[in-house]
């Protein structure tokens, strides 16, 4: 019996298991801390003779091996939106989140199956499948026939099962899938519901499948596979049927094909819906928690206002026409509601959002991103100058620090009763301590009159703490102000580079490896080269010879 058209969940439960193997799990691991910071893509390869690592040569395409990937939470939602022809994307509270490592939430090696995510995929397809069947114009439009018509069931396991599998069933396939809901079916619209059901909780539709054109380790892509991975980069989920017959007709054979199809794909609606996702697990700004204790003027709708605020101002920045996205890092403007600008202590007229220009020397005036509430009340979890001056290397520049095992537990009697400013001084001057601290508390010190709530306190005074404020590596290290680090950031050469590399990681499902440098490193010029447009970064990923290609793990 083909795989595909065997009872949804035994089948399915037996083959994941077997696939599940065969997954290898990865975590992150980190030498000493010298006081050198270490970006997040695997180490280059290295000469042999200089012991120096080795120039990557552009010349030669390469790409490092891909993994088996499941669908994320979100594409599996937006998959169904477009499957089921829905105004909004379906609820799926019932599918466990996704593993989520360095804010993404797009880690293949990190998205396993459980039991839960089994009966969650059947519900889901079984709630859907009575949904459609009990809206006759929908589906009308979904089925592509009349359900009675003798071959319509027939017809809709091919159409439907096609962008379901992002690929045509066989013929056998095909004809076990509605020979078994003719069997099974307790009426005609079962035997749809039937069909629905097993396509939907199909590995072949659960997993995003790369066989390649040929046998080779590294292989180019068939016309089917690239336009379902253009589709998932671009959109997050499944390719249209369009996309798939505009694939079959060649249209993405060449390098200046995919880039028109790209560039048609990155002015939809449908880019900005799937990356305002990115941004908020770039800068990890999805979940906010509320206050431990808060003051009476605290209402839970403020944390939704902060969300939106952050979500408008990137959109802005990256989606509106010759906008240079970085700007969002210095912007003097932001977007408010009454009650938002009242905590920030503003005022904004109207109903809903509106957009509130700051004034000259306002403490947030050509701040952007860095004082907006949502980043930097999600950054409170211990010390939050540590926190905070880590979170901008590691976000902005990817720059990460790992504190060697144990170091914590050697230094903690020697903190012990010393006073929190006490700690900071001594933990920059320790030897031990003071290689990575001196790269971040400089830092997260600018951030010392923002409290856990993102809440301006202009009462505390910077210089308390006994570090100056200081950005090491930008061209002027030292700044007075959190605009001042912003301008910083803003022109720091790592920070093009840095964004690219989150979008790989974001669109790609794993962290670079030395073979994908030369992908990010284009994505990044042809960022520049644009005016750093956004959309440029987008189109420039999958114009890379190397989003052709898929390598086989090893």
């Amino acid at each position: 019996m083909p795989p595909d058209t065997a009872r949804p969940v035994p089948f399915l439960r037996r083959s994941l298991a077997a696939g599940m193997s065969a997954l290898a799990l990865f975590c992150l691991t980190g030498a000493a801390c010298t006081g050198q910071l270490g970006d997040e893509t695997e180490p280059a390869e290295v000469d042999p003779l200089t012991g120096e690592p080795a120039v990557q040569d552009c010349s030669v395409t390469r790409t490092s091996p891909g993994v088996l990937r499941r669908l994320s939470r979100i594409e599996y939602q937006l998959t169904l939106q477009d499957l089921f022809q829905l105004d909004e994307p379906p609820v799926v509270d019932s599918i466990p989140e996704d593993t989520g490592q360095g804010g993404f939430r797009t880690i293949a090696t990190l998205q396993n199956v459980s039991d839960q995510h089994l009966r969650a995929y059947l519900a889901t397809a079984e709630t859907l499948g009575q949904e459609l069947m009990a809206d006759e114009a929908r589906r009308t439009s979904v089925l592509g026939c009349a359900p009675d018509a003798d071959d319509c069931l027939e017809r809709f396991v091919h159409r439907f099962g096609k962008l379901a599998y992002r690929r045509p069933l066989s013929a056998e396939e095909a004809s076990d899938l509605v020979a078994r809901a003719s069997e099974v079916a307790q009426d005609r619209a079962d035997a749809f519901r039937f069909v629905i059901e097993a396509l939907l909780t199909s590995p072949s539709f659960l997993f995003r499948i790369e066989v390649g054109a040929s046998g080779q380790e590294t292989s180019p892509l068939t016309p089917l596979e690239l336009a379902s991975r253009l589709s998932f980069t671009l959109w997050g989920r499944s390719p249209s049927e369009d996309l798939l017959a505009r694939a079959e007709a060649g249209e993405l054979d060449s390098p200046e094909g995919l880039r028109a199809v790209a560039e048609e794909m990155v002015e939809d609606r449908r880019t900005e819906l799937f990356f305002n996702a990115f941004f908020k697990q770039w800068l990890t700004f999805e979940q906010l928690r509320p206050p431990a204790n808060p003051d009476p003027s605290w209402t839970p709708a403020l944390l939704e206002d902060m969300i939106a605020e952050s979500e408008r101002v990137l959109g802005e920045h990256a989606f509106t026409p010759d906008t240079d996205f970085l700007d969002a890092l210095t912007a003097n403007h932001t977007y408010l509601t009454p009650e938002l600008a009242k905590f920030y202590g503003l005022e904004a007229s109207g109903d809903g959002m509106t957009r509130v220009e700051f004034p000259a020397g306002h403490h947030r005036a050509n701040t952007g991103l860095l004082t907006h509430a949502s980043l930097i009340s999600a950054k409170n979890d211990g010390d939050l100058i540590a926190v905070r001056g880590q979170w901008i290397r590691a976000a902005f520049l990817c720059q990460k620090i790992y504190i060697p095992a144990g170091l914590l537990e050697q230094i903690e009697g020697e903190l012990s009763g010393l006073s929190y400013v006490d700690v900071i001084k001594k933990r920059n001057t320790q030897e031990g301590c003071a290689g990575c601290h001196a790269l971040i508390d400089p830092i997260g010190v600018g951030f010392a009159q923002y409290d856990k709530n993102g809440r301006y306190d202009g009462s505390i005074g910077i210089d308390e703490f006994g570090i100056a404020p200081r950005f090491e590596g930008a061209a002027n290290e030292s700044f007075d102000s959190l605009a001042a680090l912003a301008a910083e950031l803003r022109q720091s050469p790592d920070l093009a580079a840095c964004v690219a590399e989150k979008l790989f990681i974001y669109t790609q499902g794993r962290e670079p490896a030395s073979e994908d440098r030369c992908a990010i490193d284009a994505a990044a010029e042809g960022f520049a080269q644009d005016g750093n447009r956004f959309r440029s970064f987008l189109t420039t990923i999958v114009q890379s010879p190397a989003f052709r290609l898929r390598r086989a793990p090893e």
